[in-house]
């Protein structure tokens, strides 16, 4: 349990997200595909996140998929993927965190 002021906020329903969130690229992936448009491919994930590899950042896009963090859309233009509306909220609650740690660097 953690306290947010005088109210308890339990935290065992976050433990998969949780878990999730702190697998590498994970993050990284999640804002990247929230960035300009909220709709990306594989590749433009890929692109835009240096000196990852195209089996890590398949495995975390299937484990995405499967926490309902991001849609996977097959369509005439190809395979592209978008956040859930939970993924973007989940996003917009990282980003507190990254601002506050960019800031003390």
């Amino acid at each position: 349990m953690i306290y947010d002021g005088g109210t308890p906020v339990c935290v065992d329903p976050s433990l998969p997200i949780l878990s999730l969130i702190g697998k590498k690229y994970t993050m990284l992936v999640l804002g990247v595909i929230g960035n300009m448009g909220n709709r990306k491919s594989f590749n433009e994930i890929l692109k835009d996140i240096p000196y990852s590899s195209s089996t890590i950042i398949a495995r975390r896009l299937k484990d995405l998929q499967d926490h309902n963090l991001i849609i996977r859309r097959e369509g005439s233009d190809g395979v592209s993927y978008s956040l859930t509306d939970f993924g973007e909220r989940v996003r917009k609650s990282l980003l507190p965190l990254l601002h506050t740690v960019e800031k003390t660097r």
